[in-house]
C-alpha cells in the first residue's frame, strides 16, 4: 500500500495522503465528464463544484454521525452513501436555481459522480482502508497495517464496478432520467452485494445484524431508481451513436438535451 507520498520542496518535507489525492483526482475527472456532457461548460463546471462540495460534506457528516471523532471537512473518514444522499439534495437545489429539469441534470451528473467514486476507491486501496474479508483467492492482498491473512481487495472491486458502470452509461442515451436511474440502480445493487465481502471491523451493522448501513442504503437507492419517475424510462435506453446527445441539434435548431439555459417561471 502507499498511504502517503513524501517529497522535499526547497528543503521542506511535504507529505500528501494518496486517498486525498485520489479524491481530488476523482472530482476533477467527474467535472471533466460533466463538462463534456453539457453543451455550456461554464454552468456545468459550476454545478460540478457545488455538488462536489455537497458530496464530500455529506460523506464526512455520515461518517461522523456513525463513528464520532473530530469534525472537519478534511478530517475523519468518508461514508460514500452520505455523499450520495446530500449530492441528490444539492442536485435538486441546483436544478431549481438554474431552472433546469432535474432528470436531465442527473443524467449528466450520475456518470460523473460514479467516475469520481471509482477513482476515490483506488485511493481507499492505497490508503489501506475499507478492506475486505480474509480470502484464499490468488489475488488476495496482505494489508501492511493488518498483516496476514490476505484479504479481498474490496476497494478495487468497487472501483472496477463503478468505472464499468461509467463506461456503460456513457454509451447509452434515452428518455430524460433513464441514464441516471440505471446508474443508481446498478450502483445500489453493486454496493449492497460487495458490502457482504467487507471485513466486519470495517462496516456498520444495523440493529438485528441482517444488513449493514451501506447495504440498506444501496438497496434503498436501487429501489428508488425503480419506482421514481416514468416506469418505461429504462426500457427506452439505447446505444449512443455519433456525437453525444447533448451536443446534437434538433430539427428546429435547438438542443435536444440538457441546455443549461434558464427557462422562465410563470
Amino acid at each position: 500500500m502507499l498511504p502517503e507520498i513524501a517529497f522535499a520542496v526547497g528543503g521542506t518535507r511535504v507529505v500528501l495522503a494518496t486517498h486525498g489525492l485520489a479524491v481530488v483526482a476523482g472530482v476533477l475527472a467527474g467535472a471533466a465528464v460533466l463538462g463534456l456532457r453539457a453543451p455550456r461548460r461554464g454552468p456545468a463546471l459550476l454545478v460540478a463544484a457545488l455538488i462536489a462540495v455537497a458530496v464530500l460534506a455529506g460523506a464526512h457528516a455520515l461518517f461522523w454521525v456513525v463513528h464520532g471523532g473530530p469534525w472537519g471537512f478534511w478530517s475523519g473518514g468518508l461514508s460514500s452513501m452520505g455523499g450520495v444522499a446530500l449530492g441528490f439534495l444539492a442536485a435538486a437545489g441546483v436544478a431549481w436555481l438554474l431552472g433546469e429539469p432535474l432528470a436531465a441534470l442527473l443524467d449528466a451528473l450520475v456518470p460523473a459522480a460514479l467516475l469520481g467514486l471509482g477513482i476515490g476507491r483506488i485511493g481507499c486501496f492505497l490508503g489501506g482502508c475499507c478492506m475486505g474479508r480474509p480470502t484464499d483467492l490468488p489475488w488476495g492482498v496482505v494489508f501492511p497495517e493488518l498483516g496476514p491473512p490476505p484479504r479481498h481487495p474490496l476497494q478495487l472491486y468497487s472501483a472496477a464496478a463503478d468505472l464499468g458502470l461509467v463506461g456503460m452509461l456513457l454509451a447509452l442515451e434515452g428518455p430524460p432520467g433513464a441514464v441516471a436511474r440505471l446508474g443508481c440502480l446498478g450502483f445500489g445493487l453493486v454496493r449492497a452485494a460487495l458490502d457482504a465481502l467487507r471485513d466486519p471491523a470495517a462496516y456498520d451493522p444495523l440493529p438485528g445484524g441482517l444488513l449493514t448501513l451501506a447495504q440498506a442504503a444501496g438497496l434503498a437507492l436501487a429501489l428508488g431508481a425503480l419506482v421514481v419517475g416514468r416506469p418505461c424510462a429504462l426500457g427506452g435506453l439505447r446505444l449512443r451513436l455519433g456525437r453525444p446527445r447533448a451536443a446534437r441539434a434538433s430539427s428546429d435548431g435547438g438542443s435536444t438535451a440538457w441546455p443549461m439555459t434558464r427557462r422562465s417561471r410563470t
